[in-house]
């Protein structure tokens, strides 16, 4: 897992938006599409966590990061939930989560990248006051497994969206449903010897 230099520039009221959020509710995390003006290439998800200053500071240098994609079915519409904790080789884990809300395009795009792309970008950003500032960012191998993982809760989270009558589906109330299952730390899986 190497760090990559340069952080993602999230727009200013996206930054706001995220530090009002740890400032209200602590560590936060959001998928982000992103993809370059003239490309032809399909977006590549990132992933933003956002937390006080001393707890990404607590984090920085060698970590284990582990992630958990979770697939919820509910009589309101699925929801998808990405999970991660960052272990750090001495102090806290922190662990944060996003909802993608797969009726709309951006959920379903963060979804639709998890299942291509061959690296997955986590930039993590310091909250202090009405601001966020990029403290540092991590790259992490989305292999074969993780990546097929994704096709499959894409198809489940797509069909549970077709199957659920559009009269009765509600993210809101379908998270309502789900967050009661909801879970962190991610744990870490054993170690194999």
């Amino acid at each position: 897992m190497e760090a990559k230099r340069e952080g993602l520039n999230l727009p200013e009221r996206v930054r706001q938006s995220i530090a009002a959020a740890v400032e209200e509710r602590g560590v936060q995390a959001r998928m982000i599409s992103t993809q370059g003006r003239d490309s032809m290439r399909p977006p590549q998800g990132h992933v933003v966590v956002a937390a006080p200053e001393d707890e990404i500071e607590g984090i920085r240098g060698p970590a284990r990061v582990v992630r958990q994609l979770e697939f919820y079915k509910t009589p309101y519409g699925p929801v998808v939930r990405l999970a991660l904790s960052v272990y750090p080789m001495d102090g806290e884990p922190l662990s944060a989560a996003t909802l993608l809300n797969i009726s709309q395009v951006s959920g379903d795009a963060a979804l639709s990248g998890l299942g291509r792309q061959r690296k997955l970008y986590v930039h993590f950003f310091a909250a202090s006051g009405e601001d966020l500032t990029y403290a540092f960012s991590k790259e992490l191998t989305n292999g074969p497994d993780q990546r097929q993982e994704a096709k499959k809760v894409l198809k489940m989270a797509r069909e549970a969206h077709s199957d659920t009558p559009e009269e009765r589906r509600s993210f809101r109330w379908a998270v309502g449903l789900a967050e009661k299952q909801f879970e962190l730390p991610v744990p870490e899986p054993d170690e194999e010897v």
